[in-house]
């Protein structure tokens, strides 16, 4: 795969931003949901574990609007049950990544500032997604504390949301406005859904942020990468 030169060129990769997953043969979008960095200052992306195409794939940075994949980094991680998430450790030397997560289509505030990754603690809430393709959009706590099952996996520590993504979505940050609707703290990676083809909306599934860094550091001593 061919990817474009940008020399000289700090490119910034932002929570919301896509992932190119290419393995040479197939290939699928999802997104990142959060950035951390580690004890030696090396940089991660986490996303959903489902985008997992193997450590030989490519990973690149797809921002959106994008037309042309930027190469990003190696598969490092990657957890199906109890937990869906994955780790890709960023190997590219010109992206910068930017504890942000991208509203671009806002008139406002075009890049929201991850301040921290304090929970929700109540049915009701109001909680925001920012993908690859849905771009941001929002929807109120379903359940705290649930699980789900596609036949062959069993997730657990999932936020149900009253809100639909769509395919290229997956990884993407789950979030809650802080009062000045500038800054957030993050509380999740999206993991999947299901949408109501005859009533419309639908209910998202989001890993918790918590459960997902409580796990990998038992492999990797990372820390989330916030503004603060």
């Amino acid at each position: 795969m061919k990817f474009k030169k940008r020399n000289d060129i700090v490119i910034r990769a932002l929570a919301g931003d896509g992932i190119d997953c290419d393995n040479g043969t197939h290939k699928q979008f999802c997104s990142v949901g959060f950035l951390a960095k580690d004890d030696e200052n090396f940089n991660y992306i986490g996303t959903a574990g489902h985008c997992d195409f193997g450590e030989s794939a490519f990973y690149n940075l797809y921002p959106w609007n994008s037309t042309t994949p930027i190469f990003l980094g190696q598969l490092v991680m990657n957890n199906l049950e109890p937990l869906d998430f994955s780790l890709i450790k960023i190997l590219n030397k010109d992206i910068t990544p930017i504890p942000n997560i991208r509203n671009t289509n806002s008139g406002q505030y075009r890049e929201l500032i991850i301040e921290d990754d304090i929970a929700v603690s109540s049915n009701g809430a109001h909680l925001c997604l920012s993908g690859l393709f849905s771009h941001v959009k929002c929807g109120y706590v379903e359940a705290l504390n649930g699980f789900i099952s596609n036949g062959n996996f069993v997730r657990v520590n999932i936020l149900a949301v009253s809100m639909s993504g769509i395919s290229g979505d997956s990884g993407g940050s789950i979030f809650s406005y802080k009062q000045d609707l500038i800054h957030v703290s993050l509380n999740g990676v999206l993991s999947g859904g299901w949408y109501d083809r005859i009533n419309g909306g639908g209910v998202s599934a989001s890993i918790k942020i918590s459960s997902i860094l409580s796990t990998i550091s038992e492999v990797i001593n990372i820390t989330l990468l916030t503004a603060t």
